[in-house]
């Protein structure tokens, strides 16, 4: 028998941890921010890229990457070091030293290509290129939904069909596929062995198209058992059924609009203010590049908010649908949902009472405590089969 849920909480020891966590990561991020702001405003001020000028451009493209990359990499060793000693990540150095090389073997040739496309068009259009590139970028991001599944995850992770390893887990499933109206083929259902490297609890949705398909954490199936699993499940099936995929596709190339359109304001804005200052004549010259990336951080850091309000819409209306799907099928399926975000809190350590403006500016799913107090009062309308 489990305990009753009836609202998010931590023991004493768990709590402590969970708000030092909290702020650690937190301040770890705005000032890997402020840090990389700084790193780009050195490299405009210094003109380290028209410096360059006279090597060809993929060269100048790797040289500015190349030292953002390196600049960015102590963050990044940070934040793994908070995961170990907080039990989060159970990656030994040497396992995260081969990852991140991984990703850079896989970013590094990607960057300089659709930077190089980028000035391509930069010289080709002067004054369309913003729509011309946000355009090119529109089937270059459905290609890489739909690839990744297949290239880029197994890279770093071990997938194998939830079938073979869990086959407790079909009937379950198929009972709420069943009531969903839905089929997913069995091999689009994958456990990833994530207990290698993490304590973390998750499951997703990803790929597009002929790509799309479920995964389970083996942690979250060895910790979430019997009726708080298949809310887990009921809940990516809402993201599968509800198509957020592709919304979530669809959400952000419209902001990808908005935002190569002010990122030609900026740079407009630059040259005629500081242009002559710092070598950068034109958006199409080569020096322009770190001005580029300060804007392209800009860009990203203050539309998160917005982004992540998106996401934390979409997570609960996964929520819902994961409740009403469950109805019927899941023994008190609302106490279930409820004591897996108990699991999941507990897990990854999750404050019961995070700052409005980190849930604001850094959260993408809603905080536990919301999901368990909307979960414990809501009435479930069951979904016809």
């Amino acid at each position: 028998m489990f305990a009753q849920i009836t609202g998010y909480t931590l023991p004493p020891d768990k709590l402590a941890l969970a708000v030092n966590f909290a702020f650690a990561r937190h301040v770890l991020y705005f000032s890997s921010v402020a840090f990389s702001v700084l790193v780009l405003l050195a490299l405009i001020r210094f003109r380290v890229a028209p410096r360059l000028r006279a090597r060809k451009l993929p060269i100048i493209i790797a040289a500015v990457y190349g030292i953002i990359t390196l600049f960015d990499l102590p963050a990044e060793v940070a934040y793994h070091a908070l995961s170990l000693h907080y039990g989060i990540s159970i990656q030994p150095w040497s396992g995260w030293f081969l990852d991140w090389l991984k990703a850079q073997a896989v970013s590094v040739p990607i960057t300089i290509l659709v930077t190089w496309g980028f000035y391509f068009l930069l010289r080709r259009s002067p004054r369309r290129w913003w729509i011309y590139a946000w355009a090119a970028c529109i089937p270059l991001i459905l290609f890489t939904a739909w690839i990744e599944p297949y290239v880029i995850e197994p890279l770093f992770n071990d997938f194998v069909p939830l079938a073979s390893t869990h086959p407790e887990l079909v009937a379950p499933i198929e009972a709420l596929l069943g009531r969903a109206g839905v089929f997913i083929p069995a091999d689009h259902l994958f456990e990833m062995r994530a207990s290698a490297k993490t304590n973390e609890l998750n499951a997703y949705v990803s790929g597009f198209g002929s790509s799309k398909r479920v995964v389970l954490y083996d942690t979250i199936i060895a910790k979430e058992q019997g009726p708080a699993l298949m809310t887990t499940f009921g809940h990516e099936l809402g993201h599968y059924v509800l198509g957020h995929v592709a919304k979530g596709i669809g959400y952000a190339s419209i902001g990808l609009l908005f935002s190569f359109f002010l990122a030609y304001l900026l740079i407009r804005w630059f040259i005629s203010k500081w242009g002559a200052r710092f070598d950068v004549p034109s958006p199409h010259d080569a020096g322009s590049l770190p001005v580029f990336a300060l804007i392209v951080l800009l860009i990203s850091f203050f539309g998160e908010p917005l982004g992540n309000w998106y996401s934390r819409m979409q997570e609960h209306e996964a929520d819902v649908y994961s409740l009403d799907v469950t109805a019927g099928i899941v023994p008190d399926n609302l106490q279930a949902a409820a004591r897996a975000f108990q699991v999941e809190g507990e897990t990854s350590l999750a404050p019961p009472d995070p700052s409005p403006f980190i849930v604001f500016w850094l959260y993408s799913h809603p905080p536990i405590r919301d999901r368990i107090d909307f979960t414990l009062h809501y009435t479930p309308k069951p979904i016809a089969p």
